[in-house]
Order: C-alpha cells, then sequence, then structure tokens
C-alpha cells in the first residue's frame, strides 16, 4: 500500500485526515503535478530517550556493554516479599546487561542491573548483579528476565560457567535477589548433539493459565554449529523447571535467539534468530499445548529479511485490538532500528517506524500499565557486531503509528479474518480440497490441492455482514510445489490478485494483498484458479486465511530489498565472483560482491520478493570507485518484458540509483541481473523495489461496462492479462469506466495498455476523473500497442478517480489496462515551485527531447554566479528521497552541483548529465522538517547544466534522534 503523499504548492487541498479529503484545484487541460497540493496530518504523539550505559565510560571496569534483559513489573503486582499484602504503587522497569571486560563475546563479564520506578525516565545507579565467578576462556551471559505477574516474582535467567544454566529469583521487583539455582542437570542429555545451551536474551512470558515459559537457544560447537531451541517451563511459579521438547531440529531451520508469545487463540509462537550470520527471514514455530511440544519450524516472513540478530517481540494488547510488537535492525546490517505493530496476530505488520537510521543491534521490548511502550537497544559505534551505548526509548502507540493509531481511539479500521480450510470449500471437479493439520496455520489447518491442469480452482464460501468496501487479503502456505493462481471472487478476478506464492528453499506462510474490493452484504465465493506452473513447476494450491479490512488509513508503502548477502534474494549464477568484498566503503549491508570485466559470461541475479502484485521503482545499491565499470548492464525482468539499464558505477555509491518503474507479479518472479559486460569492475550489491502504483484491468474488479456492448476479444496479441474488451466506432453511446485503486492521495502517473492494430481509432478518447475535474485526452490506438502509454499527471484523492473510456472514435476502440504509478512531491522548472535566483537561464528550452513536462532551463558552464532554486512543501517530518530529472546529451556537465537543503544542513551531489536522460536520478535520502525544503543548481560545472525537475519521495519516519542524519 502508499504512504500518504506530500503537500505541492500551488493547490489548495485540505485533508483533516487521510480518508477526507476536499480538493480545489486550478488547471489547465493537462493537469501539471507541479501544481498540485496535499496535506498530510502532523506527527503526533511523544518520543524520548535515555542512555543506560555507555562503553566509552572510564568510571567502570568495563569496555563493551552488550546483549539485554528487559522486563515491567506492573502496577498492581503483588511483592512476594510482603506476603503478597503489599502491591506496587507503579511500575518497576528492569533492564540488565553484559559488562564485558574485553571486546569479545568469549570476554569475562559481569551482568549489570538498573532500575527505574518512574516510567523508565530516570534510572538508578548501575549495579553488578551475577558476577562471573567463570574461568578465563569460558563466561558468563546471556540474561534474560521473566516476570510471574501472579505472584510477582521476578526470574533472572543467564548461561553461567561450562554451558551451565542458572536462574535468581526477586521477591521485591528486583531490588533484591535471592541465591542462583543451578538447572543444569536438566540438560544432562541433549539428542541433538548440543553442547552448549543459553537462556535467549531478552524475556520470557506467563501464559493466561500461569504457566512460565523460558526459551533457551542450543548450538553444538564446530564448523557448522546445530543450531536449535527448546523452552524451560514451570507450572508452579518457579518452585520447578522441566523442559519442552525442542523445536523439531532441522539444520534448514538454524534457529537461535528467539521471543515467544501466546495468540489470542491460545497457541504459543515462537520467533527467532536465522543462525550466527547473513540475511535471512526469521523462523517461527507453534505450540497447541501451552509451550510443551512444538510445530516443524518453518520461515517467518511477515517482515522482510534483516541481518541475523536477536530481536524484539511483545503482544500488546489494549481494550478490544489485539497487536504485536516488533523490534530489530531492518536492515542488512546492524542498523536502522525499526519498531512495527501488527493487527492479525503476527501474520503481517502494517505499520513502521524507525528509532534510529544509524548502528543498532539487539533490542527488546515492554510496555507499561498506562500503554507506554518501552525500547532497548544498542546503538552507535564503529563495531559491526557490538554498541557503543545501550538505551531505553519510550514512546506511545500515536508516535509509532503516526497518528494512525491510539489507545483512545484505537486503528480506525475493522479486520476481520476467515478460515479456508473449512468442510464448505470445493474445487472445479464438485469434490473437497484436501484441508490438512497445521499448526503454524493460522486455524490450524490448511488447503492443500493438487491441481491437475490449468483452469482447475478451489472456491470457499465467506459471509460478509456489512456491505461496503474492504483491504482483501490471502495469508497462503508456501512451499516449492506452488502454482502461480488468480484470486476471484464470485467470477471477478481481484485487483492484484495474481501470486506465486513458490518458495524454492524451505517453507512459509505470508499474507499477499490483493487490492480493494466492494463487496455486498451476504455470501460470497473465493477462488483461485491454477493460472501456470509455479516458478519451482508445481501446480498445488493452499491457501490458509482471507483478511478483510473496512475503513481507516492505509497501511505503510510496500518495499523489498534484496541484498547480497541474503541467500534468498540473491545468487550467482554463472561465473567466479568476490562474494565477500568489503574494500570499498558505501556497500549496503556488510559486503558486496564484485567481478572483473569480462564479456558477459559471469552473471548474479537478485530476486525481490514482491508481496503485492504492481508497479515498483527499482533502484540499485554499490560502492563507487575509479576501476568500476562505466556502463554496468542491470537487467530487469518484469511483468511486461525485460529492460536493460546501463549504470556508471564510478559514481554516485553509497545510495539508491533509481533504474525506473515497472510492473510486477507477487511471488518470486521478479528479477534484476548484473553481467560482467562491461569496461570496469561490476558490483553487485543490492536492488531494493517500492510499490508506487498498480493496474486495473478489464478481466478484474475496478473494471465495469457502463452502457453499449463490449466484446471480450484476444484476437490481437499482445493484450494484457486475459483478454481485452473492444468496440466499434460509434457517437459516445458505449462506455467503459476504471477504478484503479488510489490508497493514498496525491499526484500519480496514468498510463493506458492496448493492442494496436490497423482498424484501431486514431482518436480514441480517454477521460481522466481526478480531484480537479475532468481532462480528455485522444490516444492513436494504431501504434504503441502493448506498452504502456502515457495520459500524463494528475491528483487523485484517496480511494476516487476514474478513467473512462467510450466509442466517440474514428475506429474500434480497445479497453485493456490503466495503471498509476505515485509520483511523490514534483517541483518542476514549468512551475511557480521553481525560480531563477541569479544569471542568466534560458527557461524555455525544448531541443533535447525527454524533458519533464512542457520544456527544460538551461545554463552554459560558469562559476556558480548562475543559480535556480526548487521549492517543495514537505508534508510531515520524516526522510524523503531526493531524486531529479534532466535532459542528457553530449554537451552537458559532467558536475552538476545540486545543493539539498535539508534537517542537518546543506549536502552538494554531483550528476553527470550527459547521460540517464528523462528519468528520475536520485540524490540519495534527506531529513526534512514538516514546510518548505530547497534544492538549488548552480553553473559551476564543466557544461551545460539542466534544471527541469526535482522530486521528494516519502520513505520514513524521522524522529528527534534522526532529523538532521541524511545518507
Amino acid at each position: 500500500m502508499l504512504r500518504p503523499p506530500g503537500e505541492r504548492p500551488g493547490v489548495l487541498v485540505a485533508m483533516l485526515r487521510l480518508t477526507l479529503v476536499s480538493c480545489i484545484v486550478a488547471m489547465g487541460t493537462l493537469f501539471s503535478p507541479a501544481s498540485a497540493a496535499v496535506a498530510m496530518p502532523s506527527s503526533a504523539g511523544s518520543f524520548s530517550e535515555t542512555e543506560l550505559w555507555d562503553a566509552t565510560d572510564t568510571n567502570d571496569p568495563y569496555v563493551r556493554m552488550h546483549v539485554q534483559a528487559f522486563a515491567v513489573v506492573p502496577a498492581g503486582t503483588p511483592l512476594p516479599a510482603s506476603g503478597g499484602q503489599e502491591a506496587l504503587a507503579g511500575d518497576v522497569v528492569l533492564a540488565v546487561t553484559e559488562g564485558r571486560k574485553s571486546d569479545c563475546d568469549c570476554a569475562k563479564k559481569d551482568l549489570l542491573l538498573r532500575r527505574s520506578l518512574d516510567g523508565a525516565r530516570t534510572w538508578s545507579a548501575s549495579v553488578v548483579v551475577v558476577t562471573d565467578d567463570a574461568p578465563e576462556g569460558d563466561s558468563i551471559g546471556s540474561p534474560s528476565l521473566l516476570v510471574d505477574g501472579q505472584i510477582g516474582a521476578v526470574f533472572l535467567f543467564y548461561r553461567g560457567a561450562n554451558a551451565s544454566t542458572f536462574v535468581k529469583r526477586s521477591d521485591d521487583a528486583g531490588a533484591t535477589w535471592g541465591a542462583r539455582v543451578n538447572l543444569s542437570s536438566l540438560y544432562a542429555t541433549n539428542p541433538n548433539g548440543w553442547t552448549s545451551q543459553a537462556p535467549t536474551p531478552g524475556h520470557g512470558i506467563q501464559l493466561v493459565n500461569g504457566r512460565l515459559l523460558m526459551p533457551v537457544s542450543h548450538k553444538a560447537s564446530g564448523s557448522e554449529p546445530r543450531y536449535g531451541v527448546d523452552l524451560l517451563l514451570s507450572d508452579d511459579h518457579g518452585v520447578s523447571w522441566r523442559r519442552s521438547a525442542p523445536i523439531p531440529f532441522s539444520t534448514s531451520y538454524p534457529i537461535g535467539e528467539s521471543r515467544v508469545f501466546q495468540r489470542s487463540d491460545g497457541a504459543v509462537v515462537i520467533n527467532g534468530r536465522w543462525g550466527a550470520g547473513g540475511t535471512h527471514y526469521r523462523i517461527t514455530s507453534t505450540s497447541t499445548d501451552g509451550g510443551a511440544t512444538w510445530s516443524a519450524p518453518v520461515v517467518d516472513d511477515s517482515v522482510e529479511q534483516f541481518v541475523a540478530v536477536d530481536a524484539g517481540l511483545i503482544r500488546y494488547t489494549r481494550g478490544p485490538v489485539n497487536r504485536i510488537l516488533y523490534s530489530r535492525p531492518d536492515s542488512a546490517a546492524r542498523e536502522n532500528m525499526t519498531v512495527s505493530v501488527s493487527y492479525d496476530e503476527g501474520a503481517s505488520y502494517r505499520y513502521s517506524r524507525v528509532v534510529n537510521p544509524g548502528p543498532s543491534y539487539y533490542s527488546d521490548l515492554a510496555s507499561l500499565a498506562d500503554g507506554t511502550i518501552l525500547l532497548i537497544y544498542g546503538r552507535d559505534g564503529d563495531s559491526r557486531a557490538f554498541p557503543e551505548r545501550i538505551a531505553v526509548a519510550r514512546f506511545d502507540l500515536e508516535w509509532l503509528t503516526n497518528g494512525r493509531d491510539s489507545l483512545a481511539s484505537g486503528p480506525g479500521f475493522v479486520q476481520r479474518e476467515y478460515e479456508l480450510a473449512i468442510p464448505q470449500a470445493r474445487t472445479n471437479t464438485g469434490g473437497a480440497p484436501q484441508l490438512v493439520s497445521d499448526a503454524n496455520a493460522g486455524g490450524g489447518k490448511v488447503i492443500r490441492h493438487g491441481a491437475n491442469g490449468l483452469g482447475d480452482y478451489v472456491e470457499v464460501p465467506f459471509d460478509v455482514t456489512t456491505a461496503g468496501s474492504y483491504e482483501m487479503s490471502v495469508r497462503q502456505h508456501r512451499r516449492s510445489d506452488r502454482g502461480r493462481i488468480r484470486t476471484s471472487v464470485d467470477g471477478t478476478d481481484l485487483p492484484y490478485g495474481r501470486v506465486d506464492p513458490t518458495m524454492t528453499k524451505g517453507e512459509g506462510f505470508r499474507l499477499y494483498p490483493l487490492g480493494v474490493v466492494t463487496l455486498a452484504a451476504g455470501m460470497h465465493w473465493i477462488r483461485f484458479t491454477l493460472v501456470d506452473a509455479g516458478r519451482g513447476g508445481g501446480k498445488v494450491i493452499a491457501p490458509d486465511q482471507l483478511m478483510l479490512i473496512s475503513g481507516g488509513p492505509a497501511a505503510d508503502p510496500l518495499r523489498t530489498v534484496a541484498d547480497n548477502n541474503a541467500p534468498a534474494g540473491f545468487e550467482i549464477v554463472s561465473g567466479t565472483w568476490d562474494t565477500d568484498a568489503t574494500g570499498v566503503a558505501g556497500y549496503y549491508g556488510q559486503f558486496y560482491a564484485t567481478h572483473p570485466a569480462g564479456t558477459g559470461g559471469a552473471v548474479a541475479r537478485f530476486r525481490p520478493d514482491v508481496r503485492m502484485t504492481g508497479t515498483y521503482e527499482v533502484a540499485v545499491w554499490y560502492p563507487a570507485h575509479s576501476n568500476r565499470a562505466s556502463n554496468a548492464p542491470y537487467v530487469v525482468k518484469h511483468a511486461d518484458g525485460q529492460a536493460t539499464f546501463r549504470v556508471d558505477q564510478r559514481t554516485e555509491g553509497g545510495r539508491w540509483v533509481v533504474l525506473g518503474a515497472f510492473s510486477f507479479v507477487a511471488g518470486d518472479t521478479a528479477t534484476v541481473e548484473l553481467s560482467d559486460d562491461a569496461d570496469g569492475y561490476v558490483v553487485a550489491d543490492a536492488v531494493r523495489l517500492v510499490r508506487l502504483g498498480g493496474v486495473a484491468d478489464n478481466s478484474a474488479t475496478g473494471f465495469e461496462m457502463v452502457s453499449g456492448s463490449w466484446n471480450p476479444a484476444t484476437g490481437v496479441s499482445g493484450y494484457y492479462g486475459q483478454d481485452y474488451r473492444t468496440a466499434p466506432a460509434g457517437t459516445g453511446a458505449s462506455k467503459v469506466r476504471w477504478r484503479p485503486d488510489v490508497p493514498a492521495s496525491g499526484v500519480y502517473q496514468v498510463a493506458v495498455w492496448y493492442t494496436a492494430d490497423g482498424n484501431r481509432a486514431s482518436n480514441a478518447p480517454y477521460v481522466v476523473n481526478h480531484a480537479g475535474g475532468s481532462t480528455t485526452i485522444r490516444i492513436d490506438q494504431r501504434t504503441r500497442g502493448s506498452q504502456w502509454v502515457s495520459l500524463g499527471y494528475f491528483l487523485f484523492a484517496v480511494g476516487t478517480g476514474t478513467v473512462e473510456l467510450s466509442d466517440d472514435a474514428d475506429g474500434y476502440v480497445v479497453a485493456d489496462a490503466v495503471r498509476l504509478i505515485y509520483q511523490g512531491v514534483v517541483a518542476d522548472n514549468a512551475s511557480t515551485s521553481f525560480s531563477v535566483v541569479t544569471g542568466t537561464w534560458n527557461t524555455n528550452a525544448q531541443s533535447v527531447p525527454g524533458y519533464y513536462e512542457r520544456n527544460y532551463a538551461t545554463s552554459p558552464a560558469g562559476t556558480g554566479a548562475a543559480k535556480a532554486r526548487w521549492t517543495l512543501a514537505v508534508p510531515t517530518s520524516g526522510v524523503y528521497q531526493v531524486a531529479v530529472w534532466y535532459t542528457a546529451d553530449g554537451n552537458r556537465a559532467s558536475n552538476a552541483p545540486y545543493v539539498v537543503n535539508h534537517a542537518g544542513g546543506s549536502t552538494t551531489v554531483r550528476v553527470d548529465q550527459r547521460s540517464r536522460n528523462g528519468r528520475w536520478v536520485s540524490l540519495g535520502e534527506y531529513s526534512f522538517a514538516a514546510g518548505v525544503a530547497t534544492v538549488e543548481l548552480a553553473d559551476d560545472a564543466n557544461g551545460y547544466v539542466i534544471a527541469d525537475a526535482v522530486r521528494i519521495l516519502y520513505q520514513r519516519s524521522a524522529n528527534a534522534s534522526n532529523s538532521g542524519i541524511h545518507s
């Protein structure tokens, strides 16, 4: 889904909320995106952060703090020290970390404790709660806390010497601690060959029935460690402990440091780190007997892949709304600490916010009785493994969701889940599909139907109590034998219902958004039809759950990054590449792959994992160097074909370089390849996709025949989807209408797809109904067939906007597909957002094609005395991608100096305007405060400088701790 767009100058638009929009638009015959204005809600909620430990402090004997335990003893909890007669007057927050005496995991350590009695605003002095008494070469560590809210006891688990496990108990909310208890006898046997164990850092939980659960991670030493997890259980409030059955062991699922939570249906879910390193999805398993036994592990891809690290996870249910909170460094390196919120028991995470874009490490979460959220995490420093400081951030739900959810009013939407593995499910043969028990499935069962041929389907009834528009999503079980499917409701395809749930390595579950659908009250049927073999050659149909959401603000924009260190998203196809290079700074994640110049025989492939069918901006990242290729060939293979882009990797390193926008089908179908067919070293580092829009096809919901007779046709090849509609020349009495999905207000590029032929109309009349009125664009359908043909740029209010086509033409008109691509905030040289500050500029140049809108401005090489400026309205504080548009030519400057004035100051980026004609060229990501931002260009260059258009595109929220950061 798209993020709400930014404010744009020149037109008045007032948005009280994302769902309440009114527009007054002044426009010409073709709507210019440079003259639109959209307001967003201002930043909401509160945020603060406190430092707990600093490794640079010379007043203690520790050179590093790393690995945290975290818990809150809630107000009202009885205190065992008082015989249960006294209860806590307020929340008590406990934080524990390893104080390391050298810079190594194997270091001698003490466990340090700090307490807060005022909601994590202030803290007690740091005290040693466990002294390292291990022999030299061994070490203690891995602290974890567990609060028994029924009796008030607090348990501190930690690893002791020689793979021992200890627990200490406090009966006064962590003020004092009893003697340690050795639990090592529980690990006398290890059938999986494990030779060490440690409580997973962070915290354990108490189930609704009072049972206590503490995850314990294991491994066997050696060249290939065997990772695994089981749990300690207590049903007598910690008097005795026993081991659960382990998560079924598998080298394909090397689960490690973990968190556990109880679902609203009573099932218990564990979510763990993937082994010791690399960039991976998480691993999950489910227990239906309170943690005693566990299902086979599967991949958890509810969030994107991130660096293997300990992450935080808690249930955050308040009132009638079930929420799960998730913290982790959302990157291929230990950086970009992010917290996300789920409303569907962790199946997906609707909103996220970056707490710290810089170095970020282990983390954990807790909440106070009043709903304040607490995050403890390691941050800052030069080490790629260990933090410089340990901090606690405190914030509310409004801040986390940027005002889209609050404890007072809720998230503003209604969500309903439907189990699909029910007896009423049926197939095209009339028989019932197989219903397979699977604890990891939403309702404990999943459909598994082995289709015999294309066109076979499974369909399931579901009931809608209230008519309206719904966001529709389906959770699919993913494996290597899955087929590519088309999803429809009551015989009509869903807008983004084509998905390929193939997972070539392992298996798991994923929620696929399928678009917005209007449903009447009553019974409906959802159908899953096999349209092709999946990427692995399979034909199995395996849906799990249907989810409907009505009302509320849009979810965060969908994006995915494929890093060269992520096995699921990167592979070496051919040739010998250096796959762990770090010699040149500015790489993404932990390292990059490189290959010398060749003839194309060496190929690397990125496979971004697309969650929702639609149009995505594709960008690449690499570290630049003078020995790099000036023509590195990236091949983007998308839903409509493929495109090759030659990128000069000698410049613009260390930021996202935009290749363009393309359509992709959900599933593992998108690829970007890079070969050595170049004049220097080529670098394969990372690829990013950001969803900017979608497609409304004539055979899906979002399309209607308003009047007249329109023939479904396939006679001319090159159509979009299954077919197209056509009508002969007429007087306008026959009309069709597309209703593209507009999840957020803003400016979109509108394009159409049709099949061209000699009998087509030369003047097919497309009517775009937008926020400012209606605009008619006549298209010659005899040419430019089977490609996207732009109609222009238009402002749409959230949830509104249509495109119509009639037979008022001189030949057959073809109604096939319409595409919208979100443009962000654009300032063009032909708008009032642009001004010449000094010097003489030709402001109406048109001699070199590829300019944005009507023209461009130009000035010859000079000394900086000629300057132009774009002014852009920034709707809300946050991090934005800044990109520029120009026409390229041999006489252009190779060093055109763009100056970005942002929240942290000013940054100059030199751009080679001799190449990359007529597309957005990224200058990087910058933090802007709400209000006005400017970008300037001067003639201080070695050739003509072109001032055409500037765009800012929202990326993520920013706060006080990162408002001055730019990348």
